[in-house]
């Protein structure tokens, strides 16, 4: 071949190699990201003014998006202008953290080779378990250099056991707040998560650190309902108890006066987390994680036009919270006393945009020292409408029951409950499998489920004090056994 043909040859190539590249499209977007995009679709904001820092990846929790970093937050502004590349990807808003890892760890490797350099991952709530997933179980570990989780439910949230409660499902068929992703929340799936993830965890491993949340927002907020169902897990942000929020071998930043989206807020966290881009802080030790709890009645149901839900308050019970979710705002509520006294509704609100009960609204309900015997919640809307009543209760016969691990869902205490007056029942997820059966012992059993089974119980307690104060309570949990038959809560 002629030295010209072999030039034009050459030539032919390299134009064919750049037309074939030039018609490729880009891996990523610019410009604000569109919540709607397909998920993996993932965004470039704006080069900082000048570089100083590792280009950051944000990630969202359950039900959002990658504009969750986008005004009204300042997340992205905080990030850019202190000199961090930054990148916001859309994931599955309701899956698991195996599906959305399993797409987030492909599309860290394209981040990896755009930026030509390890990122820092800023996950909130559930993005936080999402990138776990991604780098311990799908190698995506070389692309990363540390993760900053903001509220993240590392050991599952009560709430998800919640909206997989028995009382919760009218309401669920309405606003569909069950989906793949609040059930991997649920606490017995997680803590089985917690299992096969831990074990991987070495000391070669990306580094973690946490920031938790610890206020639920004032009387009646959008977080207020989560808030006043998780304060006897212990202190929360109205979406995830700081316990849950914490792991062993990860830095605690810090833990701040924030509900659960404010954490999320760029200037009120991006200072305290660019700090742990460079500084280690000091790592916490998980405190026992409360898993159930017997200060709560829990009802549910629906109604048309009116409605009504009766439920029982003992003597003792030094305060009550009463909160409702309806699919619908109620034209009308009240709470009248057995007395006949009505308490006024102290707020309404509808449930956050991306809380698990998104597309329900709140009434709330407070009282001191209320009355003994039978209270009633009236409620009148036009049309179909469904509830979700929590009641929550300060004193009272609930440290007379206490909620156990394992196949013993509660043990009670004979000298302050009369066990031949008390009665249960247990819904199996929405399956009724124990009747109103009387105590035959101080403990109240499950059945052993089957391996890579799972369920949440409802248990419905109702029965007399040892003084003849009559009582009602309910108790839910998850379970979930792996292959092997190890249980997990």
């Amino acid at each position: 071949m002629s030295i010209k043909k072999w030039a034009i040859a050459c030539l032919l190539v390299v134009f064919v190699t750049l037309s074939f590249h030039s018609g490729q499209a880009e891996a990523f977007s610019k410009g604000k990201p569109d919540p709607a995009a397909p998920p993996g679709t993932w965004y470039l904001g704006e080069d900082p003014p000048r570089k100083t820092g590792k280009p950051i990846l944000f990630i969202h929790g359950l039900t959002g998006s990658a504009s969750t970093w986008f005004e009204p937050n300042d997340m992205y502004k905080q990030a850019q202008q202190a000199g961090h590349p930054t990148a916001f990807i859309n994931l599955h808003p309701d899956k698991s953290y195996w599906t959305n890892g399993a797409l987030l760890a492909e599309k860290l490797a394209e981040m990896n080779q755009h930026f030509g350099e390890k990122i820092i991952i800023v996950g909130h709530s559930k993005g936080g378990v999402d990138a776990q997933a991604a780098l311990i179980h799908y190698n995506a570990e070389q692309y990363v250099s540390n993760v900053v989780t903001l509220g993240t439910p590392h050991h599952g949230s009560q709430l998800a056991n919640l909206a997989y409660s028995n009382w919760a499902g009218w309401l669920a068929e309405i606003i569909g707040m069950r989906s793949e992703g609040t059930d991997s929340l649920q606490t017995g799936t997680m803590a089985n998560f917690r299992a096969q993830t831990d074990a991987k965890v070495t000391s070669r491993s990306v580094p973690f650190a946490t920031l938790s949340g610890k206020s639920w927002g004032s009387f009646g907020s959008s977080l207020y309902f989560g808030g006043a169902y998780l304060q006897f897990y212990g202190t929360n942000d109205g979406a995830v108890s700081v316990t849950s929020s914490r792991l062993p071998y990860a830095a605690e930043i810090a833990s701040l006066s924030l509900d659960h989206f404010d954490i999320a807020i760029g200037h009120r966290v991006f200072p305290d987390i660019r700090n742990q881009f460079t500084v280690n802080a000091a790592q916490t030790e998980t405190e026992n994680l409360v898993n159930e709890v017997s200060n709560q009645i829990v009802r549910g149901g629906e109604f048309s036009e009116t409605g009504e839900q009766r439920f029982i308050i003992e003597e003792g019970v030094s305060s009550s919270t009463v909160s409702l979710l309806t699919s619908t705002e109620l034209t009308n509520t009240e709470l009248v006393s057995p007395s006949g006294n009505i308490i006024p509704l102290s707020s309404v609100q509808p449930e956050h945009q991306e809380s698990l009960f998104n597309g329900a609204v709140a009434h709330h309900f407070e009282m001191k020292q209320p009355e003994s015997g039978e209270w009633t919640i009236k409620m009148k809307q036009a049309g179909k409408n469904a509830f979700l009543a929590t009641i929550a209760l300060e004193g009272g016969v609930s440290e007379s029951i206490e909620p156990e691990q394992g196949n013993v869902l509660a043990q009670f205490d004979a000298v302050k409950i009369d066990l031949d007056e008390t009665t249960y029942s247990v819904h199996a997820d929405d399956q009724l499998i124990v009747v109103d059966e009387p105590l035959d012992s101080v403990s109240i059993h499950s059945s052993a489920l089957k391996p890579n089974t799972s369920q949440t119980l409802t248990v419905d307690i109702a029965g007399k004090t040892s003084t003849g104060e009559v009582f009602e309570r309910t108790i839910i949990k998850h379970q979930y056994v792996d292959k092997n038959g190890v249980l997990y809560e």
